[in-house]
């Protein structure tokens, strides 16, 4: 779905062109045939789908990879195109600020870090002063979308974040954004950009999950619940819902469980609302250092009801923000691709 203000771009569900980019995106390079069997379309829609992202530049063929002796379009594998156009995510972060310039893999190209200023204007003075400078590098690589992974509360009604730890109110970030990046963009927020990357990079999933509960535990812990592939709510900073779980005793001498085990009492009570496929938890807390893996694992036993959902966790990542900024960049390009280009 497209939003009616200028710049904003808003979708609900993803499209069988989004499912094909997801695809190629997992398993590399494949014909219209495979993806057909892959993604359960029929062959016409994945012809009609295929032939459009082939004249939007997402896709180029590659007859090189042809099976001998097969001649036609049918037996031609397509792939993503990395050459033609760039991305440029930004993670709004509550110390750096990071620009980020990728490829539609999501591969990085160019980088500029910056500590966050107190203004939310002088914040995007200089990610505008790095997006012209990340553009002069492209070299003939085409701006195709832009994406923001911000924390705190945003209001994508109204184009308006809430950050507490940045004592924003109301920062009119749409208005702001807008005005320095030259294409349709995303405002995502930073847990669902991360999850909807590591979703669609996922090779461990014999089957997609339709329903994924993903908790990023860093310096606060938000949390996603994806649905088909796609957030449908998150939850930014849930240390005080942590907190009362086991809040310890009012002169502090009977001390909580640790911050790890109780991320694991609240993720298990979360998991018990929402009911979903796969529970994944991610983020420096849990990836850093492999002993927190286990306080997690035993707060989530202590408080789980049921043992039919089993507790995953992200692989180690060291550029999670960049992954957030590239994924927000890259949300609506796995999602509604065709609508996304006809829309620039």
């Amino acid at each position: 779905m497209r939003s009616g203000r200028p710049g904003v771009f808003r979708v609900d569900e993803t499209t069988p062109a989004g499912r094909i980019m997801q695809h190629l995106r997992r398993g590399g390079p494949a014909t219209r045939t495979m993806l057909a069997d892959f993604t359960g379309l029929s062959a016409s829609t994945v012809n009609r789908a295929v032939t459009s992202l082939l004249e939007h530049g997402l896709l180029r063929d590659r007859p090189d990879l042809a099976p001998r002796g097969r001649v036609g379009r049918p037996h031609v594998p397509v792939e993503v195109d990395t050459e033609r156009g760039f991305l440029a995510g930004i993670h709004l972060g509550e110390r750096e600020t990071r620009v980020v310039s990728g490829d539609l893999l999501g591969r990085e190209l160019h980088r500029t870090t910056f500590a966050t200023p107190a203004s939310v204007f002088d914040v995007f003075a200089a990610i505008g002063a790095a997006l012209r400078v990340h553009e002069s590098h492209q070299r003939g690589r085409q701006p195709l979308w832009a994406g923001l992974a911000v924390g705190g509360l945003y209001d994508e009604h109204r184009g308006v974040l809430d950050h507490p730890r940045l004592g924003w109110c109301e920062a009119p970030v749409d208005v702001l954004f807008r005005a320095i990046v030259p294409t349709p963009y995303t405002v995502v927020p930073y847990v669902e950009a991360v999850a909807e990357v590591e979703y669609r990079c996922e090779s461990a999933f014999r089957r997609r999950p339709e329903s994924w509960l993903y908790l990023c535990a860093e310096e606060s812990i938000s949390m996603a619940w994806l649905v088909d592939g796609l957030a449908r709510s998150s939850a930014d900073d849930i240390e005080s819902f942590c907190a009362v779980l086991e809040p310890g005793s009012a002169d502090g001498t009977d001390p909580s469980p640790n911050r790890a085990v109780l991320l694991g009492r609240a993720v298990a009570l979360v998991r018990d609302v929402v009911n979903p496929d796969v529970v994944t938890v991610g983020g420096e807390l849990v990836t850093r250092h492999g002993r927190e893996r286990e306080d997690v694992s035993d707060g989530y036993r202590q408080q789980s009801s049921y043992n039919d959902v089993p507790l995953r966790f992200s692989e180690d990542d060291d550029d999670l923000r960049s992954v957030a900024a590239l994924g927000a960049a890259s949300r609506v390009m796995y999602v509604d691709p065709i609508g996304a280009m006809q829309a620039r």
